[in-house]
């Protein structure tokens, strides 16, 4: 007969966790949802600041749209009340005239117009990177904030 030595068996069941595995495992669902709430934040966050700028966007886009189609109105009313004055002259001096005083306004209207638009395309663009820029500072101020705590 051998002797072996019969090792205790444990019970597994009945063996407490030890305090520090149990604090580390809290912890850890405890950094985890806390990491979750800040994705999720974010998330939110990012949505809003989208939705801002393309809300500003489209304000701009149809103010560009608008102004371009008053323009469009204006230089065709204009081509028409020049067709008018143009052959109601009967001297070819005139219409000469007539023309180039025309194209002399002309090309002055269409360069008030074109700074127009260039002035709205301008404003469209700082609006709509406005809440890009708002979200971008706010992020970079809070990781600072983290950094230095």
């Amino acid at each position: 007969m051998s002797s072996k030595k019969v090792k205790p068996e444990m019970n597994t069941l009945n063996t407490e966790i030890p305090a520090e595995v149990s604090n580390l495992a809290l912890k850890s669902v405890d950094q985890a949802q806390a990491a979750f709430e800040k994705a999720s934040e974010m998330a939110h966050g990012n949505v809003q600041m989208f939705d801002a700028a393309a809300n500003a966007y489209k304000n701009r886009v149809t103010d560009i749209q608008l102004k371009t189609m008053e323009f469009a109105q204006l230089n065709v009313n204009a081509g028409f009340a020049f067709a008018r004055k143009f052959f109601a002259v009967k001297q070819p001096a005139e219409m000469f005239s007539l023309q180039q005083t025309f194209m002399k306004e002309q090309a002055e209207t269409l360069q008030r117009q074109m700074t127009e638009l260039n002035e709205l395309s301008v404003t469209l663009a700082k609006e709509a990177i406005k809440p890009v820029q708002e979200s971008m500072t706010k992020s970079f101020s809070g990781y600072s904030k983290n950094l230095a705590a």
